[in-house]
């Protein structure tokens, strides 16, 4: 398993904030997006609409360096190679009234093979599947 640092920054009309969520144990970067889409209760529910923006099936067209399109991938494919919306140059931030929150991760290390007992006591390392 490897350990991931899930990320939040969030925008309003006055003020922005950045923070970690959670770390998380995961098998790969699919893992943690099926994860995250979950919407997981982490001490509070994390409200991600990337379930949403799937079921649109939107295609996205991918470019080279001379901007020629080279080809295409789904919703799911791009916020995976992303990891995460966080870094995602698509964002609307026209209309901050309510705000926007946007989420993402970094891998931490791999193959992680440590005591997490601390850390999962603390209420901040998640799994995506059970952890004996």
């Amino acid at each position: 398993m490897n350990l991931y640092k899930i990320k939040t920054k969030h925008f309003s009309s006055k003020d922005s904030c950045e923070a970690i969520a959670c770390l998380l144990l995961a098998e790969g970067d699919e893992d943690v997006y099926e994860w995250m889409k979950g919407c997981p209760d982490i001490g509070e529910l994390l409200y991600i609409s990337w379930d949403d923006n799937e079921r649109d099936n939107e295609v996205f067209e991918i470019f080279n360096d001379d901007y020629d399109v080279i080809g295409t991938r789904t919703y799911k494919e791009k916020i995976v190679a992303l990891k995460g919306d966080i870094d995602d140059e698509d964002v609307s931030y026209d209309d901050l009234y309510y705000g926007l929150t946007l989420f993402g991760w970094d891998l931490v290390c791999e193959d992680s093979d440590f005591d997490s007992e601390l850390l999962r006591g603390a209420g901040i390392l998640h799994s995506t599947k059970e952890i004996k």
